[in-house]
């Protein structure tokens, strides 16, 4: 859990200054949308902001998003759209480069850059590991 912590709190860090901790257990799916959308941002921030820079960071947050891509669709009915409609929601289909690649967005890319390889594996891993209803959670 120590791994899903500092995920949690770098991110929110760098979003809002201050993150409360997170519960040493949680039920499944829960934070999933919280991390995947800092996950997704940063993904995003990668394509439309910094192409070709951190090539191998870029391909394994890809990997990533993907994999909270299969996580949600599965836990949520199985449809696409339900991800499409979260994904909107949460402004990932903004094509403002002014949002995406500076202030806290960018922020959150250079703070997800700098967790050690490992430690972001693991956590991903981590959250990733039970299936359940996908919610919010606390982590920020």
């Amino acid at each position: 859990m120590r791994a899903l912590r500092l995920l949690a709190i770098i991110p929110a860090t760098a979003l809002i200054g201050a993150a409360p901790p997170i519960p040493r257990e949680t039920r499944p799916g829960e934070g999933v949308l919280c991390i995947g959308t800092f996950i997704y941002f940063v993904e995003k921030t990668g394509r439309m902001c910094r192409p070709g820079e951190d090539e191998e960071f870029q391909q394994r947050i890809g990997g990533y998003a993907k994999r909270f891509d299969e996580y949600i669709i599965r836990n949520s009915g199985g449809s696409s759209a339900a991800l499409e409609t979260f994904k909107n929601g949460q402004n990932l289909d903004s094509d403002d480069r002014g949002y995406i690649c500076e202030g806290d967005v960018a922020r959150s890319y250079d703070a997800f850059i700098k967790i050690p390889r490992e430690e972001l594996n693991k956590a991903v891993d981590e959250i990733l590991s039970r299936d359940g209803p996908p919610s919010f959670g606390d982590c920020v």
